[in-house]
C-alpha cells in the first residue's frame, strides 16, 4: 500500500470521526430559514463605487503564500497590486446591496459573514438587502483561504495579518460606495468572446458570453461597470511568483487607457475554462486576454435600460462534504468553515454555505459558490457513449438554466464562500484506491483532477435543489 493511498484512508476516517466529534458535541444541522424575497422600487437607479489597494508593507520582509497553483509557494515580487472594489446598486434611498470584486483566490463565507457584521449600522441605515462578496479567483495573489501554505506542518496558506488588513478593506469600500452613490440609469449588454476561452477537459460545453452591467450617473461623471466573464485567471501558470491579478489587471487597464470607467469584475461557471490559447508566453497570453475582453467590453453596443426594480433573495444551504482532504483542511484550522453533522454522503459532513438571487430590472441573476462547470449552469453535458461514466444525462440534475427558465441567466461564481469544483455526475470520477489525494482516470484514460478540489459527487444536486426552491419564492 503506497503513502497517498494510507493518506486517503485516514483523511476519510478523520472527516468520520469529525462527524462524530460534532454530533457529540450536540452540535446539529437545524432547517434553515427559507426567506421570502426582498423587492426594491424606486424612480431611479442610485449606486456608487469605491476602490482600495490591498498590500501589505511588509510584503518584502516575510513570506506571503501564493494562492491556485500548489502548496508552499512564497510570493516573491509585485506585478500588481491586489484591489477590491465594491458597488452599491439601490432603487432612489428605498434599499439596495452591495456587490464587493476583489483580486483574491477565494473568500470563505465564514470571513465574509465576519464583513457583514462589522457593517450592521450601514446595512440598517441603508436598507441593504445584502452584501455579496464576488472573488475573481485570481492564482497569483495571497492565499485567502488556507489551502496553499504547507501543510506537511500544518500550517495555514493565510496571514493573520494579511487577512485583518483585507477584512478591513472590504468593510471600507462598502461603506464608501453607499457614501458615492448617486443617481442615474442601468444598462446590461452582452457580447459573444469566443477566442477568450480555452477548455481543457471534456465536453467543451463552454458559455462564451461577457455581460456589462453599467451605470451612467445622471450628473454625467464616471461610469461603473460591473463584468463578468468565465475564464480562469490563471494564465501566468504554476511556475509564477509574481503578485498580481492575472488578466483582471490588464482588462481593467485596457479599458481605463480608452476611457475613464470604474471596472469591478467577477467570474462566472470557470469549471475546467481557462484564457484563451493566444500564445506559448504565459505573460503575453495573460494580456493578451486582458485586452481582448477590454476591447469586446468597449464595443458592446446592444445595451438594454433597466427598469427601476430590484429582488435579493440570500438563501443558506447545508452542502455535504465527501472530500476528506477539504475536511481535514478545516479540522487543522487551515481554512475557516461552519462544519455540521449530515445524513448524507460518505463522511457524514455536511458545509453550512449560501447562494443568492437577484434580478435587476429584467436581468436575472445567481451568485454561486464555488466553481461550477458550464455544464452544469447551461446544460451540454456528455451522452453516455462520450461521458466518464458511460452513463448518460438522465442521471445529471436538471441544468440551472432550465431551472430558473432563462437562458440570458447571469451568473456569478466564486461568490460569497469558496467551496471548489461542481462537476456533474455522469463525468464524475475518483480514483478506486486514493480518492481525493490522487486524480482519477476515465473509461478514456482522461485524468480527473477537478473532482480532488471538490466537495463531492452531491455538489451538482445540492445547488439544483437549492436554487429550484428559491425560484419558487421568486416567480
Amino acid at each position: 500500500m503506497g503513502f497517498n493511498e494510507i493518506a486517503a484512508k485516514a483523511v476519510r476516517k478523520i472527516g468520520k470521526m469529525s462527524s462524530k466529534k460534532l454530533v457529540k458535541k450536540g452540535v446539529k444541522a437545524e432547517a434553515l430559514p427559507r426567506p421570502e424575497p426582498t423587492v426594491i422600487k424606486g424612480e431611479s437607479y442610485i449606486c456608487g463605487y469605491a476602490m482600495r489597494e490591498v498590500m501589505p508593507e511588509d510584503i518584502k520582509a516575510k513570506n506571503y503564500w501564493i494562492a491556485g497553483h500548489g502548496m508552499g509557494h512564497v510570493i516573491e515580487s509585485v506585478h500588481d497590486p491586489v484591489t477590491v472594489s465594491a458597488m452599491w446598486i439601490g432603487a432612489d434611498d428605498n434599499g439596495g446591496y452591495i456587490h464587493i470584486s476583489a483580486d483574491i483566490i477565494g473568500l470563505t463565507n465564514f470571513e465574509l459573514n465576519l464583513v457583514r457584521d462589522e457593517l450592521k449600522d450601514l446595512i440598517e441605515k441603508s436598507n441593504c438587502a445584502g452584501v455579496f462578496a464576488s472573488c475573481t479567483h485570481s492564482h497569483a495573489g495571497f492565499d485567502t483561504v488556507g489551502y496553499w501554505g504547507q501543510l506537511m506542518k500544518l500550517q495555514s496558506g493565510k496571514d493573520p495579518e494579511y487577512m485583518e488588513l483585507l477584512l478591513k478593506s472590504l468593510k471600507e469600500v462598502a461603506i464608501e460606495a453607499y457614501e458615492n452613490r448617486k443617481p442615474g440609469k442601468l444598462y446590461i449588454g452582452t457580447v459573444h468572446v469566443p477566442e477568450a476561452q480555452f477548455c481543457k477537459r471534456e465536453p467543451n460545453a463552454m458559455h462564451d458570453v461577457l455581460t456589462r452591467t453599467r451605470f451612467v450617473p445622471d450628473d454625467g461623471s464616471t461610469e461603473t461597470w460591473f463584468l463578468n466573464y468565465a475564464a480562469h485567471p490563471n494564465t501566468l501558470g504554476g511556475d509564477n511568483r509574481e503578485c498580481g491579478a492575472d488578466y483582471p489587471y490588464w482588462l481593467r487597464k485596457y479599458i481605463n487607457d480608452e476611457k475613464t470607467v470604474n471596472v469591478l469584475f467577477g467570474v462566472g461557471a470557470i469549471g475546467a475554462v481557462d484564457p484563451g490559447d493566444f500564445c506559448e508566453d504565459k505573460k503575453e497570453r495573460t494580456r493578451l486576454e486582458g485586452l481582448t475582453l477590454g476591447k469586446a467590453a468597449l464595443g458592446i453596443d446592444n445595451d438594454k435600460e433597466m427598469p427601476v426594480e430590484i429582488t435579493v433573495l440570500q438563501q443558506k444551504y447545508y452542502s455535504p462534504v465527501d472530500n476528506g482532504l477539504l475536511a481535514l483542511m478545516a479540522t487543522i484550522k487551515a481554512c475557516s468553515s461552519q462544519r455540521y453533522p449530515c445524513d448524507k454522503g460518505d463522511l457524514g459532513l455536511a458545509l453550512l454555505t449560501e447562494m443568492a438571487y437577484i434580478k435587476l430590472g429584467t436581468q436575472q441573476i445567481l451568485l454561486l459558490p464555488g466553481e461550477p462547470f458550464p455544464e452544469v449552469i447551461y446544460g451540454g453535458a456528455a451522452p453516455a457513449e462520450e461521458s466518464a461514466t458511460g452513463k448518460g444525462i438522465e442521471i445529471n440534475p436538471t441544468p440551472i438554466i432550465d431551472i430558473v427558465g432563462d437562458k440570458d441567466l447571469l451568473v456569478y461564481c466564486v461568490t460569497n464562500d469558496m467551496t471548489g469544483y461542481c462537476v456533474t455526475p455522469n463525468d464524475f470520477i475518483l480514483h478506486e484506491t486514493q480518492a481525493y489525494i490522487e486524480q482519477g482516470k476515465d473509461v478514456f484514460d482522461r485524468r480527473h483532477y477537478h473532482e480532488t478540489n471538490s466537495l463531492g459527487y452531491l455538489t451538482n444536486e445540492t445547488i439544483a435543489e437549492n436554487v429550484a426552491d428559491i425560484m419558487t419564492r421568486v416567480k
